[in-house]
């Protein structure tokens, strides 16, 4: 019996030293978030420790609700802050709630002092509409903000390409192209000269500016070859060629593309295909004899 209970013991204090540590964490967590209110108890304290046990559960739709009354609670007050801060994060990355993202990063851009996090908020914010909700009216609409906030170059030219294919994909040709241009006349680096061609392309494909769009493509292939190669811009210059009819070209281009390609077979017959569809357009019998 007295072996039993030396091993039970033990256990027994294991446990009480974990649930310890956890609320013992949970306090250190909220001490800062209670010192706001100059130390008193009160609801939002509350509520903010509550939010705490139910990230430490999972339960992450819970959390953000309990966090979103805080903020709600006394909206210029640094409680709301703090709540709107790790509320972001958990609405965003954990429980995929991205209206309730959007308002604690709005909240943010609205009542933070920090200039550098009223630029990351709002950025969330247009990310948010473009990449998760593709509502790219309101993406549009939050990289416009965006762009009027004091921002470092490589921040312009990376929101204002975002810009442009938000014009890109609501089919805005006219205004997605302007936004490019707007880019190409700042400094920017290989990789990124790279990323406006490609959707300058994409736009004359678009728009049916086909002759624009195979200048493009090659131009983008003679300047970058490496990183063309892995994006498969060859592929879009050989359908636009085919669009257009000039088999021959289409040809020489998946030639070239024989040398280095993994299924140089897939290629050949292609390549095959293009010879039958030449010889059967009007005005190819000389090419049958």
């Amino acid at each position: 019996m007295m072996i039993r209970r030396s091993r039970v013991v033990p256990n027994l204090f294991k446990q009480i030293l974990s649930r310890a540590r956890v609320l013992a964490s949970l306090l250190v967590g909220t001490f800062v978030f209670g010192s706001l209110s100059g130390c008193t108890l009160n609801f939002d304290f509350l509520r903010y420790l509550r939010a705490r046990y139910e990230l430490r559960q999972g339960e992450y739709q819970a959390a953000v609700q309990t966090l979103d009354r805080i903020r709600l609670n006394e909206p210029d007050s640094d409680r709301a802050l703090v709540a709107s801060r790790l509320g972001s994060k958990v609405a965003l990355m954990e429980a995929k709630n991205y209206p309730a993202a959007i308002e604690f990063y709005r909240h943010l851009v609205l009542k933070s002092e920090d200039p550098k996090e009223r630029i990351r908020a709002q950025a969330r914010v247009a990310q948010i509409y473009f990449e998760n909700i593709q509502d790219f009216d309101q993406a549009v609409i939050e990289f416009e903000k965006l762009l009027k906030m004091q921002l470092e170059p490589e921040e312009k030219v990376r929101y204002r390409m975002s810009l442009a294919k938000a014009h890109f994909q609501l089919n805005n040709l006219e205004q997605a192209q302007n936004e490019l241009e707007s880019i190409m006349a700042l400094k920017l680096t290989p990789e990124q000269i790279f990323d406006v061609k490609i959707l300058r392309a994409n736009v004359a494909v678009v728009g049916k500016n086909l002759p624009a769009a195979a200048k493009m493509w090659e131009e983008v292939l003679r300047d970058f070859p490496e990183r063309a190669y892995k994006e498969k811009v060859g592929m879009s210059l050989v359908v636009v060629y085919e669009e257009l009819k000039e088999f021959s070209k289409a040809m020489t281009w998946l030639e070239a593309m024989k040398s280095h390609d993994p299924n140089p077979d897939f290629l050949e017959n292609r390549i095959l295909r293009l010879k039958e569809l030449q010889l059967n357009q009007p005005g190819a019998q000389g090419l049958k004899r």
